[in-house]
């Protein structure tokens, strides 16, 4: 029981009661001439601290006969749970979450009667959460006439929850305890899994297990495993993504046991309510260690840091010559253009802030003291944008950014300060004014659009030449190719001189892979192919902005998460869970709940590897969306340029970030920082997400420089296995630990133990955290308003 200090609760002893039926078929219970006292948890139990004198003395008394007292502190754990999760605006049926009794046989009853008269729960229904609270849902060895004299009510219960006990089933299942499945979480391909289940209540006569998935569906007998069911079987041979649920027949009927909202929890249900997820990878599926340790921080390169030369200058030149329009800002202080030219009718994003390979170069100490393990830069090959988004050649950066030559030289020095840099590769399409399409004719090569002839002309497909062609998304300037297209495949791809494997020789530490969905499996699991045949450890890293283990996309499940192609995705769904919880949607228990789900559906390898961000180029700066309570983004770009903030807003938005950054830093995962989000930069949509880097918020910046710090210095809060729990709607706590030497992955590292309290509310909160999973007992403490601590354990 998870007891809330000086919280009081009225209980009842003795009196009457009438039934009653509502016009609504609903029984009332009337109580008459009920005597009461006040039930607070002090001292590390329950006691009587108000209401009837005579009562109080009683309880407060060595001579208090022990029914009594058994009595009193059935109905303060019943109450006290109902309270808790009334406080917190959970519904009933989470009493679990606070009420996790033993020892007491009056506690389900009890429980029972609050549920049906107080809070008006089907018979049914509160018997099953009863069940999911108590060890001893029958009321074992209770004596009926004891019950009467306290509580007649409860004596009445006592009978009924006995009689759901012989005839209605009641099942526990929860798949973070090995007892219900064990190995916990994704799976190999062959592994050994068991999954089983608790009766808690009735008779079951059979229980069955079935599993499914893409183009599969089995059936396994559950044979009777001491007080339950259960059943092992080996996974398939083929990575896939499974769901499983179990079917249960008694005299009562048939019934299923299925996912709670927690997706973890299970509760018996009438009919197929979905199922449990069972992710099943490749066995010898792994990932760069080197990544799994790092911070990243992802640069936007034309905004990031200029040079002391004239590379800009002579890079934005070239564009000019080849008939564009680029412009050069004079400094990083101008304003962004985010409105037509006179003589466009679009906005066109070529205007350039001059920052530089060798810029970028000459900041890596400031990225050092940030505790940078990866550089994530967006794309640097030539292209006619600012986003480059649009490449023109593969083949070398952009001249505006520098020569490879500067490539080589940042790779080079940011290798000595312990760092690798990936690329963007953006393959699913190409510029329009590019040397492989050429639609204006800017260059010298012949592109697909000066006929069949070009080398290119067959990476395209034209519906009406050259005017019309699949492009992405409809935008004409971003011409789609066919990625199955041999020819398109050994120059990108998996020639020995292929783009993919040049851009690692020049010194990249690997690929992140634009708009994943759009290039076929067999193309991603290519690419992972080449860049590992140039570099073993190259980081191959995709754009997806959902659950990549269940990712569906034209027609099919993908197999981004699986071990086939991807070391790891873009977490976008971390952000989102994080932003509602910062922004009061949800709360600690879905946050906490959120966490379980990644960790125990995401395949090792990659789950240590995901790319945890809080802001990038294609979503609103962490520091403006915080400020908001509403969708900003749906903002067109002039509200976007006028929208201001109240300083109270800033404040708490920062407070938030903070929060947010200390659970990314936290939890299993590669914490990314989108360049100047450790400032307070603030920003929507492009380009106002995208503006040129400033200095602003020193505190905020050495809050992050802090938790690199602690990051760094420790296994455990790297790659060490992870417990999430939640103290209340409010506080969530993140247990990290190395035992004997070997982290989750199994390879070597210091031993450790570490507690990160995070607490969002504005109210002094106090917290119990179970420590046990890493040889440590329970750990108390107390945490101030809207702040984060981690704690070295041992």
């Amino acid at each position: 029981m998870h007891a809330v200090k000086d919280s009081k609760y009225k209980i009842y002893f003795g009196g009457s009661y009438r039934e009653r039926w509502m016009p609504d078929s609903r029984l009332a219970i009337d109580y008459f001439k009920r005597r009461w006292v006040e039930a607070s948890w002090q001292d590390g139990r329950w006691q009587a601290v108000g209401g009837d004198k005579e009562l109080c003395a009683l309880l407060s008394s060595p001579d208090c006969p022990g029914f009594t007292r058994l009595y009193f502190e059935a109905a303060a754990t019943a109450y006290g749970a109902a309270h808790q999760c009334l406080v917190r605006k959970l519904s009933l049926d989470r009493m679990g979450e606070f009420c996790h009794c033993s020892g007491n046989p009056l506690v389900a009853p009890e429980l029972m009667r609050l549920l049906m008269d107080d809070c008006g729960f089907s018979m049914e229904w509160a018997y099953q959460v009863a069940a999911h609270c108590c060890d001893d849902i029958r009321a074992s060895g209770v004596e009926i006439d004891k019950v009467y004299t306290v509580q007649p009510r409860t004596a009445h219960i006592v009978s009924l929850i006995r009689n759901c006990a012989l005839n209605m089933p009641s099942v526990s299942y929860d798949g973070r305890l090995s007892r219900c499945r064990r190995p916990y979480g994704p799976l190999c391909c062959g592994d050994e899994l068991y999954l089983g289940f608790d009766v808690m209540g009735g008779r079951v006569d059979s229980a069955e297990l079935v599993v499914y998935g893409d183009g599969l569906r089995e059936s396994y007998h559950m044979t009777k495993q001491g007080r339950g069911y259960g059943v092992t079987l080996h996974m398939p041979d083929t990575p896939r993504a499974l769901w499983y649920f179990f079917i249960i027949r008694s005299s009562n009927g048939t019934h299923w046991l299925c996912p709670d909202d927690s997706g973890y929890i299970g509760r018996l249900y009438g009919y197929e309510k979905g199922g449990f997820r069972l992710t099943v990878s490749m066995a010898d599926f792994d990932t760069p260690a080197w990544f799994r340790r790092s911070i990243m921080y992802q640069i936007f390169p034309d905004r990031f840091a200029r040079s002391d030369d004239d590379t800009a200058a002579k890079g934005v030149e070239y564009h000019r010559v080849l008939g564009q329009q680029a412009e050069l800002h004079a400094s990083m202080d101008e304003p962004v253009r985010w409105q037509p030219r006179p003589f466009e009718k679009d906005y066109i994003p070529d205007d350039f802030y001059g920052g530089t390979l060798k810029g970028i170069e000459q900041r890596l100490p400031y990225l050092k003291e940030l505790g940078i393990g990866c550089i994530y830069l967006n794309p640097i090959v030539e292209a006619r944008s600012n986003h480059r988004y649009d490449a023109s050649d593969y083949s070398r950066p952009d001249p505006i950014l520098g020569s490879m030559e500067d490539f080589e030289s940042l790779c080079s020095a940011a290798k000595e300060q312990g760092m690798g840099i990936i690329l963007d590769g953006v393959f699913s399409h190409t510029g329009a004014d590019s040397i492989y399409f050429n639609r204006y004719g800017s260059y010298d090569s012949v592109g697909a659009c000066q006929g069949s002839e070009s080398p290119y002309y067959n990476w395209f497909d034209f519906q009406n030449f050259p005017d019309e062609y699949r492009c992405w998304w409809g935008f004409t300037e971003l011409p789609e190719v066919d990625e199955n297209n041999p020819d398109w495949q050994e120059h990108i791809v998996s020639g020995e001189n292929s783009v993919v494997k040049n851009w690692v020789r020049h010194g990249a530490a690997g690929w992140r892979l634009d708009v994943a969905d759009e290039l076929p499996d067999s193309v991603l699991a290519l690419i992972r192919k080449a860049a590992r045949e140039v570099d073993p450890d190259a980081l191959i890293l995709g754009e997806v902005w959902e659950d990549a283990v269940i990712k569906e996309s034209y027609g099919g499940r993908r197999n981004y998460a699986l071990g086939y192609s991807l070391d790891s995705v873009m977490n976008y769904p971390l952000r989102n869970a994080l932003l509602s919880f910062a922004r009061g949607f949800s709360d600690a228990y879905g946050l906490r709940d959120f966490l379980i789900s990644q960790q125990m559906n995401y395949p090792r390898p990659m789950y240590y590897s995901l790319m945890n961000l809080l802001g990038s180029h294609d979503v609103d700066r962490i520091a403006t969306a915080l400020a908001v309570s509403f969708d900003i983004r749906s903002l067109n770009r002039d509200q976007q340029i006028e929208l201001r903030f109240s300083d109270a807003a800033l404040e708490r938005a920062i407070r938030m970030e903070k929060l947010c950054a200390a659970v990314q830093f936290t939890i299993p995962g590669v914490p990314s920082i989108y360049y100047g989000d450790e400032q307070g930069m603030r920003g929507v949509c492009d380009p106002f997400n995208r503006l040129p880097f400033k200095e602003g918020n020193k505190e905020l910046h050495d809050y992050y420089v802090s938790l690199a710090a602690q990051r760094n210095s420790a296994h455990a809060l790297s790659t060490g296995e992870a417990v999430f729990m939640a103290a209340n709607s409010e506080v969530l706590m993140i247990l990290r630990y190395v035992k004997d030497g070997k982290d989750a992955l199994g390879v070597e590292a210091d031993n450790g133990v570490y507690l990160a309290v995070i607490n969002r509310s504005y109210e002094l909160q106090h917290y119990e955290a179970d420590c046990s999973p890493a040889g440590l007992g329970i750990y108390e403490g107390s945490i101030a308003p809207c702040s984060a601590e981690i704690i070295k354990l041992g």
